[in-house]
């Protein structure tokens, strides 16, 4: 038996802040584009529970995570395990992160980021709460996967491994949507850095546009994106481009009504941890410093000047340490049907296919930004080629050996 719960409530900012996710964008923000969200949806199966949260920001921290957690545990009884907290990536949202704000003022630290922090602890816990005081309904699970096209795919080249499948699943009783799911890969930046308005971006657009047609706040499950985004595809960098692409995306999702059933078995987590320590190499660093310097002088286009000034900012972090320390900590979520790669990175679609790939259950999913944020996971034959390698708080090669693992783990090889 499948019982089901969700809730939606809001963590937008009430005054301007820095915004994350723009290495070029110094100012704080002017205004609401549209609300920010946290939405949960809990899921009893065979008298087990397990909930999915997730919440429209650039990313979470493990401290957030952890309060949460223990919150809900010592409130519920619920094990940290059988919980996942999610961002979805937008950047359009606070910065929470107080090493970054330098990259904005050095001098102001007007403590907001300290405030939100504590509003998301509390609005998190409050939705999730929300789930288990409401009455759960007995629902039946079905799922439907379409593969968008021409809207967006991979950002470093058309042509390029990509993985352009969005699945929608949906817990219904008696007809009535009771709770939903949409897992998508693909970076919420369509907004551009000039872009000084809060907003949920492609995958807040996204679920709006869920709800109108099924009347519930899906949960935004955001997958192997650190390669995915419109940037190929792109007519503009504003809210009329996300008009274009979110309605594009939802017409392309909705034009099927078929749904399939899905069989949920009670829910187990086998988790994963992999760390290692190195030192920053300065000297290679300032000389890739300068070699990118040297391009932006001479670029032109709007995108990559905004790359190359990224790339800088994210040099300059690493200069600052003497030694890297990466942690990464997954875990693979198995509910009959569908199983659920759980991982905090920005892992290149290429790699989240190959983990999807393993799987024996007929909906295997990847869900990044999960419970923490890991870094990009790029190929190890693009380091020192791409932003997204430069910004990697992993070693050359380390993605490769993390998907090999996570794979084989989704296989099933441990049963």
């Amino acid at each position: 038996m499948i019982k089901a719960a969700t809730s939606t409530r809001y963590v937008t900012p009430d005054q301007p802040c820095f915004m994350g996710g723009y290495g070029m964008r110094t100012e704080k923000s002017d205004g609401v584009l549209d609300e920010l969200k946290c939405t949960a949806v809990l899921l009893e199966v065979e008298g087990k529970p397990i909930v999915f949260c997730d919440v429209e920001i650039l990313m979470l921290t493990a401290e957030i995570v952890a309060h949460v957690k223990q919150k809900l545990d010592q409130t519920y009884g619920i094990p940290a395990e059988m919980v996942v907290i999610a961002a979805t990536h937008t950047h359009a949202g606070p910065e929470i992160r107080s090493e970054r704000l330098p990259m904005f003022d050095e001098t102001s630290d007007d403590g907001f980021w300290r405030a939100y922090q504590d509003l998301l602890r509390g609005t998190i816990f409050a939705t999730i709460s929300e789930c288990f005081e409401a009455e759960l309904v007995e629902v039946s699970a079905s799922c439907r996967t379409v593969e968008i096209e021409g809207l967006y795919g991979n950002r470093n080249g058309i042509g390029k491994p990509e993985d352009k499948d969005v699945t929608l699943i949906v817990f219904e009783h008696n007809g009535a949507t009771v709770a939903a799911i949409v897992n998508i890969s693909c970076h919420p930046t369509v907004l551009g850095a000039q872009n000084l308005k809060i907003s949920g971006d492609l995958l807040g657009y996204i679920s709006r546009g869920v709800k109108e047609k099924l009347g519930v706040y899906p949960l935004m499950m955001q997958g192997a994106s650190g390669d995915m985004s419109n940037r190929n595809y792109r007519q503009g960098h504003d809210a009329q481009e996300l008009t274009r692409i979110g309605e594009g995306i939802l017409a392309q999702l909705f034009a099927s009504q078929a749904l399939k059933p899905l069989s949920l078995g009670k829910p187990l987590a086998e988790s994963y941890h992999w760390e290692t320590r190195y030192p920053v190499d300065k000297g290679m660093l300032r000389n890739l410093q300068a070699q990118i310097r040297q391009q932006m002088e001479a670029e032109t286009n709007y995108d990559k000047h905004k790359i190359l000034l990224s790339s800088i900012y994210a040099i300059d972090l690493k200069l600052k340490k003497e030694e890297i320390t990466a942690n990464f900590d997954a875990a693979i979520i198995r509910l009959g049907d569908i199983e659920i790669c759980k991982q905090p990175g920005e892992m290149f679609s290429r790699f989240g296919k190959k983990i999807k790939a393993a799987s024996k259950a007929k909906l295997p999913l990847i869900w990044g930004y999960a419970d923490d944020y890991g870094g990009y996971l790029a190929d190890q034959g693009e380091y020192g080629k791409t932003y997204e390698s430069i910004m990697s708080p992993m070693p050359k090669g380390a993605t490769e050996e993390i998907t090999d693992d996570l794979a084989w783990l989704m296989s099933g090889a441990m049963e």
